[in-house]
C-alpha cells in the first residue's frame, strides 16, 4: 500500500505522483544511456520496469470503421498487408456460442454435416476457425490429448471448407454439401486426414515452443529481480518523499505544512510515520492519552 490511512488523501496522491514521475525520469535517463552505449537489450529491460498508470497503461493500437450493409449484414473488417480479417471481439463470439462450439467439437461425421448445414453462418465464421485453433493449443498445453484430437479434426472440417471456397470466391456455407459429398472418394478422405495430422503436428510443436517461451520469460523476470539494485527495490516512505517536494505541493488541509508539523510530533509518532507501520501507530494510540493523541491529529 502506498497510501497511509492517517494522512490526507490529496497529499498521498501528490506524493505518489511525484515519486512515480521521478522514477520514470530515472528510467528514461538510464535507457538513453544504455541505447547510446549500444546495449539495446538492457534498454528494453529498463522499459519493463516503468510504473504503469493511467497515462501509459494503454494506447490506441488501431482504428476501424464498422459498416452496416443494405442486406442487413454487419461487416467489421480490417485490411492489413493485402489480407482481410475479422476484428469482432473473439471472446464475445466464444461466450455467445460456447454451447454450439462445444457440441460441434463432439459431433461425429454425419452430425457435423447436419450442424454445418443448419448453423453454418456461425460455425463457418472466422472466429469459429480461430476458436478451434486456439482451444486446441490451450488443451495441448494442459495435456488433454483426446480433446486436442477432436478439436483438430473438427477444426480441419471448417478450415478445409474455407480452403475449398476461397478459389471459387464463394461463401464457405455454399460449399458444405460439396465438401462432404467428396468423401465418397477414398483419396479425399486420405487428403483430409493428412490435413488433420499436419494440424495436430503444428499444435504439438507450438505448445512446446510456447512452454519454452513462458519458461524463458519467467527466468528472465527472476534474473531481473535478482539483479535489481537494493536501493531501487526499497520503497520510499511518505516522510522522505515529502521533504523532496515543494511547499505548494505538500500543503495539506487548513494550510498546514506536513514538514513543519512533523518535528512537533512526539518521537514515537514520528517513528510510526517514518516506517508507515499502521499496527505500531495503533499501539502508540492505545498507550497515549486520548486528548493528546487527538491534539496531534
Amino acid at each position: 500500500e502506498t497510501f497511509h490511512p492517517n494522512l490526507d488523501k490529496g497529499l498521498n496522491v501528490r506524493v505518489n505522483r511525484i515519486t512515480r514521475d521521478r522514477k520514470e525520469e530515472e528510467i528514461d535517463a538510464e535507457k538513453k544511456k544504455l541505447e547510446a552505449e549500444g546495449k539495446h537489450d538492457k534498454a528494453e529491460q529498463m522499459e519493463a520496469r516503468r510504473p504503469l498508470h493511467v497515462g501509459n497503461v494503454c494506447k490506441v493500437a488501431e482504428e476501424r470503421t464498422i459498416v452496416n450493409w443494405g442486406d442487413g449484414n454487419r461487416r467489421d473488417r480490417h485490411v492489413k498487408d493485402g489480407e482481410e480479417f475479422v476484428l469482432d471481439d473473439y471472446m464475445e463470439f466464444k461466450q455467445e456460442h460456447a454451447k454450439l462450439l462445444d457440441e460441434f467439437a463432439e459431433a461425429n461425421w454425419e452430425k457435423s454435416h447436419a450442424m454445418l448445414t443448419d448453423k453454418g453462418g456461425i460455425l463457418l465464421d472466422d472466429c469459429a476457425n480461430n476458436y478451434f485453433l486456439l482451444t486446441a493449443l490451450e488443451e495441448e498445453m494442459k495435456g488433454n490429448k483426446g480433446r486436442v484430437e477432436k478439436l483438430g479434426r473438427q477444426g480441419q472440417i471448417i478450415s478445409q471448407i474455407h480452403q475449398l471456397a476461397k478459389p471459387m470466391n464463394r461463401p464457405p456455407r455454399d460449399l458444405v454439401h460439396r465438401f462432404f459429398d467428396r468423401f465418397d472418394n477414398g483419396q479425399a478422405r486420405a487428403a483430409f486426414q493428412e490435413g488433420v495430422d499436419h494440424f495436430l503436428g503444428h499444435i504439438r510443436k507450438r505448445a512446446v515452443d510456447k512452454r519454452r517461451e513462458e519458461e524463458g520469460e519467467a527466468a528472465r523476470q527472476a534474473a531481473e529481480e535478482a539483479n535489481q539494485p537494493e536501493e531501487e527495490m526499497k520503497a520510499v516512505s511518505l516522510v522522505e518523499a515529502m521533504h523532496s517536494m515543494s511547499k505548494e505541493e505538500r500543503m495539506g488541509p487548513g494550510g498546514l505544512d506536513p514538514v513543519e508539523v512533523f518535528p512537533t510530533l512526539p518521537e514515537n509518532l514520528q517513528e510510526c510515520f517514518k516506517s508507515g507501520d499502521v499496527e505500531q501507530l495503533k499501539q502508540v494510540a492505545s498507550e497515549m492519552d486520548p486528548e493528546e493523541f487527538d491534539k496531534h491529529f
